[in-house]
Formats: structure tokens, sequence, C-alpha cells
């Protein structure tokens, strides 16, 4: 498969912290790719980096579909096809479900006018949310709006999704809808998608290639089932005597 994402010697310091060391990775265009790591490890703040709301340390190289992305200002990157979720729920308050996923839409160049609703009605059924377009998003359950954050970040058609903590908060029947949603739009809109997640069990059911974060630095890559048994990933992110996890399988 033909790259679409390549990462090499990132690094980012705050003071004496080093949040993240030279990671490097390549995404290739169709992958679900999972971050996995403790709380600490270095996920958000490597979508800060990818996402360019904080600059990486230098020497760092971040390329998208043949595009630098250093020193380019988030909507910049936005622009060219790259959008993402946050690990907190962060709606436009005071605006309506569908204004919200409009807003999502503007940075696209391929949505003007009438269109910019279209798209949002089309999302908003595709995610769950249809006959919610004027409800006030401040009155949404939490599920809705991991919905909502979903669908506005696939509003400006965007080529790779970040998404970061989809399942938080989420219960048992809200993380089995999600995870098919997020099937749905990698296969209907031939997305690339990267995965940060807590979650075990949902996300090895998710993902087909997993590298793993400790203390920012890469201990580990491969498939879910290789990662499960790795000693390193047991040992970091689930515990030294910890029994050996199998993944989930979708259905």
């Amino acid at each position: 498969m033909t790259a679409l994402l390549q990462v090499q010697g990132l690094n980012k310091h705050f003071g004496g912290l080093h949040a993240l060391r030279d990671f490097a990775c390549t995404v290739a265009r169709g992958e679900i790719v999972g971050i996995l790591g403790p709380n600490g490890a270095g996920k958000t703040t490597l979508y800060n980096l990818l996402t360019g709301f904080i600059p990486p340390d230098a020497g760092a190289r971040i390329d998208f579909d043949g595009h630098s992305l250093l020193r380019l200002p988030p909507h910049r990157i936005a622009a060219l096809g790259i959008s993402r979720t946050f690990q907190l729920c962060r709606p436009f308050a005071g605006l309506t479900v569908l204004e919200n996923v409009v807003v999502g839409a503007l940075g696209s160049q391929r949505e003007r006018g009438a269109d910019l609703h279209a798209r949002g009605r089309e999302l908003l059924e595709r995610v769950g949310l249809a006959g919610r377009e004027q409800v006030p998003v401040d009155v949404l359950s939490y599920g809705d709006q991991r919905r909502l954050e979903i669908a506005r970040a696939l509003a400006a058609r965007p080529r790779l999704l970040l998404l970061d903590e989809p399942f938080a908060g989420l219960g048992s029947g809200e993380m089995a809808d999600l995870s098919t949603l997020i099937r749905q739009v990698h296969a209907q809109e031939g997305l690339t998608v990267v995965l940060i997640e807590h979650k075990l069990r949902e996300f090895m059911s998710l993902v087909q290639r997993v590298i793993a974060l400790d203390f920012g630095a890469i201990i580990a890559e491969g498939t879910p089932e290789e990662i499960v048994r790795d000693p390193a990933v047991i040992e970091a992110y689930i515990g030294r005597d910890a029994p050996v996890m199998e993944p989930a399988h979708a259905a």
C-alpha cells in the first residue's frame, strides 16, 4: 500500500520532560493504525504535533501525501485532509447540532453554501443523530457528543482521521455502536484512521496494526495478536504480573 503519512525523528521536550522520543512511523492509505500506551506515554502529544497545535523539536520530518506539515498552522493542515477528535468533547456551545457539523465543513474546498447543510445532515444521519439537527448541542448526552465529534471531523472530507480516545466515558452498548460506526466510516469513506484508546478490547478489535509507546518512545510495533503478547507492552501497559490478553475479533 502507498504511504499517506511518513514521520521521522519526531521529538518534543517540555522543559526537562522528553514527551516524545525519536518517533518514526509510516501509515499507508486505508490502514487503521492504533497508538497504544499508558497515561503519559506521549500519545496526545503525538496528535498535537501532527496537527500543528504544538511545534516539534528541530530535526523532525512530517510528510502527508507529499506535503511537509512542519511549521504549518492547524487550519492549513486540516485543509490538506487531516481531521481529529479530542479526548474531551469540545462542541461549540450555543450552536445547534447541525451548526456544529457545518462549522467543521467550512474548511473544505468542496463544500459551499447549501452544500454545507446537506453534508451536515448526511453525516448526522450516518452517526445516528438524524432528527436532532436543531437541538442545542448543550443538551446532548456524552455518547451523542462523541458521535457529533466524529461527524464534525468528517465534515471537511478528510483523508486521515485521528481519533483520540473515542470510547472514553461510554457504556458497553455505546462502545459497540461507535465501533460499528468507525468501521463503516473507514469502509465507506475510504479513510485512513489512526486511533488512540485505553479500552483494549474495543481497540484491538478495530485496528490492523499497533504502535506501542512508553515514556514517549516506541517499544513495540505489530499486529494486535503480536502486541498483546509482547513482554515490553505487557509490563508497560498492563503490569509486570498481568496475564496475557487475547485480542477481541469483530464479528
